[in-house]
């Protein structure tokens, strides 16, 4: 289906794997220019040559989202490399899983840093282009957990809700620019973030499901490529679940 993306270019935070690097490959195969920015150096060229095989006009720029100047020069070798920047998806992300009480500071310190700075950072750096040229269309990665709270993930529960919030009041900010901004909430999908679980807890989870099984990135990436493009011109300040009806809100 052509969603009318070609010639556009988008960011893609944490791009270099799971869940970004299937939207990255999903926006390759619509003719979107795509600008992977991930932590991991070797996995970056890794993607890029994934995305040159699909004919993409792609690069590749090592980005740790903590740090707000390491954004500022992600939006500047982008528009460098592209000349503007159309589409941004957020989607660098990281979890911890314990009990809460079991938990130290230094636990959560770097969900806070990722999911929630690391948010804020690129929003407000591209976000800020996207408003002076008057179009744009953001995407940040939330999750069913910011939304219903979930045990041994009451910290990563919190981060996410607060991408959940910001999107909303985000959107309602620079809706006036022509900016729209969304969020994605993905229930347990099948990624290297979730790569740890055993094969019984993976089943345990499943049943959770009404549709019966796990995501995986694709599912994810379908809905976020949809809100990228202007099928979805009218969709902004939104929190879409896509987790096979576990939520169902």
């Amino acid at each position: 289906m052509d969603l009318g993306l070609r010639g556009r270019t988008a960011i893609v935070t944490g791009g270099a794997s799971g869940i970004g690097l299937e939207t990255a490959h999903w926006l390759a195969r619509e003719g979107v220019r795509i600008v992977i920015a991930d932590l991991d150096s070797a996995r970056i060229g890794s993607a890029v040559a994934e995305l040159e095989k699909l004919g993409a006009e792609v690069a590749g720029v090592e980005t740790d989202v903590c740090r707000y100047a390491d954004c500022e020069r992600l939006l500047g070798s982008a528009i460098a490399r592209f000349g503007s920047v159309e589409i941004l998806v957020a989607s660098a992300g990281v979890t911890r899983e314990n009990f809460f009480l079991q938990q130290a500071p230094e636990d959560w310190r770097a969900m806070v840093d990722v999911n929630v700075m690391g948010v804020l950072h690129v929003n407000h750096v591209v976000g800020a282009h996207m408003a002076e040229r008057r179009t744009g269309a953001i995407v940040n990665l939330g999750s069913e957990a910011g939304k219903l709270g979930e045990k041994r993930m009451v910290a990563y529960s919190a981060t996410k809700g607060a991408v959940i919030a910001f999107t909303k009041a985000f959107a309602a900010e620079v809706g006036r620019a022509n900016v729209r901004v969304n969020a994605v909430c993905p229930g347990v999908t099948r990624t290297p973030m979730t790569a740890s679980m055993s094969d019984e807890i993976r089943e345990r989870a499943a049943r959770m499901y009404p549709l019966g099984r796990l995501g995986e990135p694709r599912d994810i990436a379908a809905m976020i490529v949809f809100l990228a493009s202007d099928q979805a011109s009218w969709v902004t300040g939104q929190a879409v679940s896509v987790s096979g009806g576990f939520g169902r809100a």
